[in-house]
């Protein structure tokens, strides 16, 4: 590898940021089974996209109908914002309740993926 290839691949790792993007759904307990298997659908489609770390579906514990979608990113970019992917499915689900779409930015970090307490 070259030194200047080398100097652009440190360069780029070095701005490399975790965020999460987060589709809350609250809706009618009858309807949360189809939109969980469409969701299904939609995040297996999601494979192999550029700096998707993983998406996962959750529901609430104690409260039917709601639903959260979990996409974690790791991309190189300026300003962060939903994704292109986000927006579509939180367009698609807006129909089906009370959305919420939001963007997290990763600040600290502990857990059993840390080396070490990032803070």
């Amino acid at each position: 590898m070259n030194i200047f290839l080398a100097c652009n691949v440190l360069n780029l790792y070095q701005h490399m940021m975790e965020w999460i993007e987060i589709i809350r759904l609250r809706t009618q307990p009858d309807v949360e089974p189809s939109v969980i298997q469409w969701l299904k659908e939609m995040i297996r489609s999601m494979n192999g996209t550029p700096g998707l770390n993983e998406a996962k579906i959750y529901t609430h514990s104690a409260i039917p109908g709601d639903i959260s979608l979990h996409i974690m990113w790791d991309t190189v970019q300026g300003l962060f914002k939903e994704s292109e992917v986000g927006l579509m499915i939180a367009d698609t689900l807006r129909k089906y309740g009370i959305l919420d779409h939001t963007v997290w930015l990763m600040e600290a970090m502990n857990g059993k993926d840390a080396r070490q307490v990032i803070l």
